[in-house]
């Protein structure tokens, strides 16, 4: 089976996708204009009327601690597989935070006051890292729902036994893994039809079919994660064709914010620029066309652009781009890298 490119309507709809044969049909007799997600992937907008009828898609999710796999499938072939990566280093900053700030409350500098016994924990609140990857798989899914007709999802629900933790921070873990989980269902259920799979029978589904599972979760290749994903769809909508048309990595960028001073205080008060989200009228990570090649815009040295290549590993090319020679396409927030 070959690979199949999203499609959407007029109004934004999402419509059942086509065969790259008939999309390149389609732009060359201007029946249709290119258009990219804030994930990286390439569908096409029609502009020209027609029906919106589609058929049944589902999308298959299992989560994970570092890693999570998803498949989008209809009851004949696969439409779409990848890996997700949720890791995140946001303790690592916190903590990095925190003593910048206890540093400069021993230096002659502004400063913020300590506020840190004087705070409650608000209902349902989740620490900073698990709260960034529930909205991280969130922000994701809306980016595939929006151009993908899914009609049905099917998450492998992983259940954890808190009598079984040990101590106050086992507990707490155990709570605020429960909170997250629901909190993604509840998105989930508002926008299409959910059910819950156990860890036992996404297991079963693939000795049944002969779909194979290897053991490193990290691995860029389908067998790693994204296995599990067709496994829930032919669950749900029985797939007839098991063989994978398309498998890519995600991961989100981490652009470095300002910093009013570091660990370290500079000489005669002067202050280099660092972090921020705009380098000369661009956003960050904004996909521009230079010299006739795609690239991604970074941060900003003597006036000129930093360029990266556009992909999974966002390379540094240049830094020495004029912004005028540059045109903006559109604003990726993700680093994505295909393997199929």
């Amino acid at each position: 089976m070959q690979k199949k490119v999203p499609v959407v309507h007029q109004d934004g709809t999402p419509l059942m996708p086509c065969s790259p044969v008939k999309a390149r049909k389609l732009l060359q007799n201007g029946g249709a204009v290119k258009k990219w997600t804030k994930t990286g992937i390439f569908y096409i907008q029609l502009t020209t009327p027609t029906g919106k009828h589609t058929q049944p898609l589902a999308l298959g999710y299992d989560p994970g601690a570092k890693y999570d796999g998803f498949c989008v499938t209809s009851e004949k072939q696969m439409q779409t597989s990848g890996m997700l990566v949720v890791e995140n280093r946001i303790k690592k900053k916190l903590e990095q935070r925190r003593n910048m700030r206890r540093a400069r409350r021993f230096r002659k500098t502004r400063r913020r006051p300590a506020r840190f016994n004087n705070r409650k924990n608000r209902e349902n609140w989740l620490p900073p890292s698990i709260k960034a990857k529930v909205e991280m798989r969130i922000a994701f899914l809306k980016q595939l729902l929006a151009i993908y007709p899914i009609s049905q999802a099917v998450v492998e629900d992983v259940k954890i036994d808190g009598n079984r933790l040990k101590g106050q921070k086992g507990r707490q873990y155990w709570t605020w893994a429960m909170v997250g989980k629901t909190k993604l269902y509840r998105w989930l259920e508002s926008k299409t039809e959910l059910s819950l799979c156990d860890p036992e029978d996404t297991a079963q589904v693939r000795a049944e079919y002969g779909l194979t599972k290897i053991g490193e979760k990290k691995a860029h290749v389908f067998e790693s994660q994204a296995v599990d994903g067709l496994a829930l769809c032919i669950s749900a909508l029985g797939t007839q064709d098991k063989s994978v048309t398309s498998f890519s990595v995600w991961r989100r960028p981490e652009n470095p914010r300002r910093q009013l001073h570091r660990l370290e205080p500079q000489k005669e008060g002067i202050r280099p620029p660092y972090g921020g989200s705009v380098a000369l009228g661009y956003k960050k990570n904004t996909v521009v066309e230079y010299r006739g090649k795609f690239y991604r815009t970074g941060g900003t040295t003597k006036g000129r652009l930093s360029l990266h290549r556009f992909d999974y590993d966002n390379r540094r090319i240049t830094q020495n781009a004029k912004s005028e020679d540059c045109r903006a396409l559109f604003v990726q927030n993700w680093f994505q890298k295909k393997v199929v």
